[in-house]
């Protein structure tokens, strides 16, 4: 008789599946997903697989949209990676005790004087510290980076995004190794469990922050934690003379730039005087011409050109 298993998860779709303890290769029914988890450490391992062909392309093109042409830049580097994602499911249940915070409320107390004037004065009162019990239970989903790169710039909500889920593949050290390299995670899967849960109980924890003292009595059940490896392109290039590191989505294409290049473009920006000074000069020419021609009509317009250069001159201040 075969042990049956119903409180694992599809890491594609999040639907229950039931399985064997013989089996191998697990099926989802739902997707049709076939997903082997590590029963070992308890970490079920996946990689996202790549479907950009020229990342580079990309580059260019994001480049030129920002203003930048083809001979402006040369490019010195390209490293292709999967990066770990850390995701970590979970319900959250216990007690939380304490007391209630304490609050002062202002109100106005009318007092009788010896004479018989009536004055109002102020006065403030002070509540709370009333003893509060609650019975929570909340589930919780979260992901956190598992290498740490200075250079690479892009969200890990993209592991979880719907469009991507027809990419997620069982982890496969191979075939990954052909498109680029596999950067390890930073904490082995033991001490990334309990960093976790310690994690979960902190993000309920901040949802309860009236109470003083704060006092808990909760646990983790029914965890799981996966392990997500997804692909990114990293392009190093030479802009005017700077390093600039700009990081590639090796799904979408998707190309997102680290602080050195927003630098750069907020100094090719023109400066605003100069751009004030200019718009003036180009409104005076413009209605002086108008003003030249012998008409009433044009006269109207250079009038109302000089108003709206004004009135926009006087917005932005």
């Amino acid at each position: 008789m075969h042990l049956r298993v119903t409180s694992i998860l599809c890491p594609k779709c999040g639907a229950a599946v039931s399985f064997s303890e013989e089996d191998r290769v697990i099926r989802c029914h739902h997707c049709t997903m076939h997903f082997i988890p590590d029963h070992a450490q308890g970490i079920e391992r996946y990689f996202f697989e790549p479907q950009l062909r020229d990342p580079l392309s990309h580059i260019h093109r994001f480049l030129l949209e920002k203003g930048f042409e083809r001979d402006t830049y040369k490019i010195i580097d390209v490293d292709k990676f999967f990066v770990p994602v850390w995701r970590g499911i979970g319900q959250i249940t216990g007690w939380i005790a304490g007391l209630s915070p304490f609050k002062t409320y202002e109100y106005i107390e009318t007092l009788r004087t010896p004479t018989g004037a009536q004055i109002n004065m102020k006065r403030k009162r002070r509540e709370g510290g009333i003893p509060l019990k609650k019975l929570i239970r909340i589930e919780k989903d979260m992901l956190f980076g598992g290498a740490k790169r200075r250079d690479l710039r892009w969200r890990i909500e993209e592991v979880m995004k719907d469009e991507h889920a027809s990419c997620l593949k069982v982890y496969q050290q191979e075939a990954m190794a052909k498109w680029g390299s596999i950067f390890t995670p930073d904490s082995a899967p033991h001490i990334k469990r309990k960093q976790i849960k310690q994690r979960f109980v902190k993000s309920v924890l901040r949802m309860y922050v009236g109470y003083d003292p704060l006092h808990h009595r909760l646990k983790v059940i029914g965890e799981r934690i996966f392990l997500y490896y997804f692909p990114l392109t990293l392009v190093k290039l030479l802009l005017h003379g700077k390093l600039i590191s700009l990081t590639v989505n090796g799904i979408t294409g998707r190309v997102t730039s680290n602080a050195a290049f927003e630098e750069k473009i907020e100094q090719k920006k023109i400066p605003r005087p100069i751009m004030d000074t200019l718009m003036v000069l180009l409104s005076s020419i413009l209605a002086s011409s108008l003003f030249a021609i012998n008409s009433g009509f044009a006269k109207q317009m250079a009038v109302a050109i000089l108003i709206i250069v004004m009135t926009i001159l006087w917005i932005k201040k």
